[in-house]
């Protein structure tokens, strides 16, 4: 298993070339219920391996996948491979603020299954989450920090708290519109957080937003984000992207999915039927996917002090 620390590499940043790296990504070994749909669950087609080779192929230096909840995606594609040495070990741990209910993903890289195993037990609170990785000194990252899954909303105080425990934060998310992205921005550059970015994609398009860091190996890499000598590229999302490259690619696959496994008639017309109803309501449900979004930014806004005197010229540039 690969080891990341948070240490320099101890030779000049002028004898470094910038590498690259999309730094949350999500394979077949993610798994998700599709919101209001009983019985109906989302499941990326790509491999871990079609994954690598496509990041390879769109200039990724180091490769990482990070999956819900399991590193099983990891640990297969390391067992068919174990010459690579540009693959760590990535996941998404889905967490929580315990008093608010707000969720909180916490991206972990280079970890083991027993510490897999230890993140998992600790979900119920994304302190014991964010505790458990500064204990294990593990590279670590708070993902799109303003998310909410359900009708919670942001108490200031502890999501104060949570921040002053997490070095880094994804400041550029390809699934989140561009004023999510620039309040995480500006929240990192106030806190002197690193910063990181990635795709976020569950369709296969890997690299369309990654980090770049000063570096000569995976250590030095993460070592840069952590002293601020990262860069973040990419796109934010919109609605025509998000239609093209998240729910139209997304909803073919789900469907002819679960229309593959589906054991009766009328199982198959039910799906049918979502299946044609999901294309008609398409334009609604992603002007309501975008409204979600925008609700997280103003709860953001009127939530955190920090906020309160945001330079303008930055809200007028989202």
């Amino acid at each position: 298993m690969l080891a990341v620390e948070a240490k320099g590499e101890g030779s000049e940043e002028a004898t470094m070339s910038w590498k690259k790296m999309d730094m949350h990504v999500h394979s077949c070994f993610s798994v998700e219920p599709v919101p209001g749909v009983v019985g109906v669950s989302f499941q990326p087609k790509e491999t871990p391996e079609e994954l690598y080779h496509r990041a390879k192929a769109r200039g990724m230096d180091f490769v990482t996948i990070t999956d819900h909840d399991t590193i099983d995606g990891c640990l297969d594609f390391l067992e068919r491979h174990p010459e690579v040495t540009d693959f760590v070990v990535g996941e998404e741990v889905s967490t929580q603020l315990p008093k608010s209910g707000l969720t909180v993903h916490i991206n972990v890289y280079g970890h083991n299954q027993e510490q897999h195993r230890e993140l998992q037990a600790r979900r119920e609170s994304a302190f014991d989450v964010v505790a458990y990785c500064r204990s294990q000194k593990l590279f670590f990252a708070w993902n799109h920090p303003f998310y909410r899954e359900n009708m919670s909303t942001i108490q200031e105080e502890e999501f104060m708290a949570l921040l002053a425990q997490v070095p880094v934060l994804e400041v550029r998310n390809g699934g989140r519109m561009q004023l999510l992205n620039v309040l995480a921005e500006e929240l990192a550059v106030r806190h002197a957080k690193g910063m990181q970015g990635g795709s976020d994609t569950h369709t296969g398009h890997i690299g369309s937003v990654y980090t770049a860091a000063p570096c000569n190996t995976l250590a030095g890499f993460f070592a840069a984000i952590r002293t601020g000598r990262s860069r973040v590229v990419g796109s934010h999302s919109t609605p025509r992207t998000f239609l093209l490259h998240n729910y139209l690619v997304g909803r073919r696959h789900v469907i002819r999915e679960h229309l593959r496994k589906a054991s009766s008639f009328s199982e198959r017309t039910r799906l049918r039927l979502l299946a044609a109803l999901s294309l008609v309501l398409s334009p609604w449900i992603v002007r309501r996917h975008f409204r979600g979004q925008l609700e997280m930014a103003h709860i953001a806004l009127a939530s955190l002090g920090v906020f309160r005197s945001v330079f303008p010229p930055v809200l007028e540039a989202a």
